[in-house]
């Protein structure tokens, strides 16, 4: 039978509407994840320019690489112990190797910026396709990557400094869709990296080793990933991590470390940890309802009305974060303005997928795409919230004194004055400006060890009002977005120490470049410049003159009887 002309174009059309079709959602797709990353690179390097990221964090991961690549293998000296050691005596994160090939090129912190902003906006992609073969429509597919995107957890992992957890992020979604679609080798691939990530990353193992069973009940795989995963667990946690930390154990087990001390309370080492869980389930389960473990649970749902709940199995891979996070002592970790929670929602997006599948098979009021559209409404709305900008309605957290930064031209002068090769104690949010050297500590931190002392006199946020007991663990939730916060040092303290090293000569002023200070213990001057900075500090940081006095006061006392000002930091 012979077609006419024209029914051969018509024929064709249905067709070529579907290849279209294909085009305008993977288009859209990569516009979304091109915006995403593009909005985070810049918020990445504003913060960093601005003087808002943290030698806690940052820092640490650029003194760990530049030492690496310098013959120093994983050495820091930022740590709770305020000594040198190596980074595996903190946390497990090999995957920060990958920097060293790039910093052999030029070593800049912005490497860290730009992986971190790579990595949360490309985990969409997977996503995308998971969400195309679970509802057979690429747009659904499309819907369920711009809910992953607009998530407020996630949102606020790639507000923060870089962590070394964001890089697990692209590979959790493609070991969840590798287990989907049966792809073992993808599957080992991506367990591989993501036990590079963390220490407790062997528990992700495990929950995909369960769920490759519970979607195909085979045993080949499963056994191989649960018994990768049980030995990684037991090799780092057990012995790697001991061998290299002060206390012989996970840091998180010791006491008196501030935040760090997360899991003192179930044990002091690893073995302790497990008997008090295995043990006392009534104990644990009254402190995570008392530290707000279920409000954690519900706000990691929240954005997803409640939908992972109807597709359990596939949470078992974030069950690792999930029980770190709910188990701390410390709230941050359970924040949604926080970065802790960026591998669960991968999983917990996939877990809704299947949730609304399954609803939409119970009842046909609302559509497929109509629920996932109710998801996608939760999600945009929650998200921005959170995100961090000026914007009506958003939060906007860490409110940085510009939108906008760039780098500030008077670093290199700074760093000259510094020194290259000596021993700093440097302001905590500027001290990632100047950790590519071998030893370098927190303010006030050895302040009797070092050769300068590095300060920034300027807030670099308006956050600037009295944050009330910050020192209880059940108010510390939003401490580190205040100006205590950025100074990780009270800021009476702060000014009180800096005026008490200066009247009792222990060190003299370096450079002094409004509002840069560098103080040297070569030096003799004492400009009144620097102290009239000082007090005008006190009335624009809302200090009451009896708290400052009072805390000069006790410096004072340490000079009288010590013959320096900060005796805790000396010890």
């Amino acid at each position: 039978m012979k077609l006419s002309k024209d029914q051969g174009i018509r024929d064709q059309k249905p067709a070529v509407a579907v290849a279209d079709n294909r085009n305008v959602w993977r288009t859209s797709l990569w516009a979304a994840i091109s915006f995403h990353f593009s909005l985070f690179i810049i918020i990445g390097l504003s913060r960093h320019w601005g003087f808002m990221t943290s030698i806690n964090d940052l820092g640490t991961f650029d003194q760990v690489v530049w030492n690496t690549l310098n013959g120093n293998l994983l050495h820091t000296t930022i740590n709770p112990f305020a000594t040198s050691m190596v980074r595996l005596g903190i946390h497990f994160d090999p995957i920060l190797f990958l920097f060293v090939p790039l910093y052999a090129i030029t070593p800049s912190v912005e490497w860290f910026a730009i992986a971190q902003a790579a990595a949360l906006a490309l985990t969409a992609y997977p996503l995308f396709l998971l969400g195309t073969h679970i509802f057979q429509s690429e747009k659904s597919g499309f819907i369920w990557a711009v809910i992953y995107l607009v998530n407020p957890f996630l949102i606020s992992a790639g507000a923060w400094d870089f962590h070394p957890i964001t890089l697990a992020v692209p590979f959790m979604a493609l070991a969840l869709l590798a287990t989907v679609k049966n792809r073992p080798v993808t599957l080992t691939l991506s367990c591989l990296i993501l036990l590079a990530c963390k220490e407790h990353m062997g528990l992700a193992v495990i929950g995909f080793a369960v769920l490759w069973w519970w979607l195909h009940r085979s045993w080949r795989v499963p056994t191989t990933l649960f018994a990768l995963g049980a030995i990684h667990l037991v090799i780092v946690l057990a012995v790697i991590m001991p061998h290299f930390s002060p206390l012989g154990a996970h840091a998180m087990l010791g006491d008196e470390l501030g935040q760090m001390s997360r899991y003192s309370w179930l044990g002091s080492s690893l073995t302790e940890v497990l008997r008090t869980l295995l043990t006392q389930p009534a104990f644990v389960w009254g402190q995570i309802s008392q530290m707000g473990g279920l409000s954690y649970w519900g706000l990691l749902l929240l954005p997803f009305i409640l939908f992972p709940t109807l597709g359990l199995p596939f949470l078992l891979p974030g069950v690792a974060d999930l029980i770190a996070n709910t188990l701390a002592a410390n709230p941050m970790p359970r924040g949604m303005w926080s970065y802790h929670s960026a591998t669960l929602i991968p999983p917990l997006a996939v877990a809704a997928m299947y949730g609304v599948k399954r609803l939409a098979r119970w009842q046909d009021r609302f559509s497929i795409q109509e629920l996932a559209g109710l998801v996608l409404i939760t999600s945009v709305v929650t998200g921005y919230i959170y995100l961090p900008l000026p914007l009506i309605g958003a939060k906007n957290i860490w409110s940085p004194n510009h939108v906008l930064n760039l780098p500030d031209s008077d670093l290199q002068r700074v760093r000259s004055a510094a020194g290259d090769s000596t021993i700093l104690s440097v302001q905590a949010n500027i001290g990632a400006h100047f950790t590519q050297r071998q030893q370098i500590y927190i303010y006030p931190n050895k302040v009797d060890e070092v050769d300068a002392i590095i300060l920034r006199l300027e807030s670099p946020t308006t956050n600037i009002g009295k944050f009330q007991n910050h020192s209880t663990q059940g108010s510390r939730k939003g401490y580190q977005t205040w100006l205590d916060g950025h100074l990780q040092l009270d800021r009476t303290e702060y000014l009180a120490s800096i005026e008490c090293l200066l009247s009792n000569k222990e060190f003299g002023v370096q450079l002094w470049n409004d509002p840069w200070l560098v103080l040297s213990k070569d030096a003799e001057t004492s400009p009144l410049e620097v102290i009239s900075s000082l007090r005008e500090l006190r009335t624009q940081w809302l200090i009451a003159d009896d708290e400052y006095s009072s805390q000069l006061e006790v410096f004072n006392a340490n000079v009288q009887t010590h013959g320096y000002c900060l005796v805790a930091s000396r010890q």
